[in-house]
């Protein structure tokens, strides 16, 4: 794992500590509550594109606390996790109003190697 990914773990896992115990209380029961504590799971055990996958996932079906996360991870990508997350302008929109969060906004960025815009990042 790349160091700069470990010096952030700490504070990665510490807004994950503060989202989750409100995040299950939120989950309705069953299937929603067993997806995102396996997302929650992956996320502590720093499988982090597979936490992201499964954040996106039950964000995308309408889960709060999930939209949530992945915004958060979104937003830090490059800083706390070395990586650039995948996000449309829809599901941004989207999880903003799920996770009530303020709309940011999107600027393009592009490959350095190409040239060619890649994705969309938020300040």
């Amino acid at each position: 794992m790349p160091r700069a990914v470990l010096k952030y773990l700490p504070v990665a896992l510490l807004v994950l500590g503060c989202h989750a115990p409100g995040a299950f209380a939120q989950s309705a029961p069953g299937a929603s509550a067993r997806l995102y504590a396996n997302a929650v799971a992956s996320f502590r055990q720093a499988r982090f594109p597979e936490a992201y996958g499964r954040f996106i996932a039950l964000a995308n079906v309408g889960h709060a606390p999930s939209a949530d996360m992945a915004l958060w991870m979104y937003r830090h990508g490059p800083t706390v996790f070395g990586s650039d997350w995948d996000i449309s302008p829809e599901q941004l929109a989207a999880w903003t109003q799920l996770a009530s969060r303020q709309a940011p906004v999107m600027v393009a960025s592009s490959n350095p190697r190409t040239g060619f815009g890649v994705d969309s990042r938020t300040r």
